[in-house]
């Protein structure tokens, strides 16, 4: 997980095909690991903007 994005969707593929895994199929490890991805993102620091829309009433 600590290559470029492309390169893990890469190799997910080529661990898929080369497992004889069915080839309708190969979407769900590609999006199980665009998940993990997108969760181990380190959210950027700094002042969060508040949602105005919230405030009004």
């Amino acid at each position: 997980m600590k290559k470029e994005f492309r390169k893990m969707v890469e190799a997910v593929t080529n661990q898929v095909t080369d497992k004889f895994y069915r080839p309708d199929l190969t979407k769900a490890p590609l999006a199980r690991f665009s998940a993990v991805h997108r969760s181990l993102k380190v959210s950027k620091s700094g002042v969060k903007k508040r949602n105005r829309q919230a405030l009004k009433k």
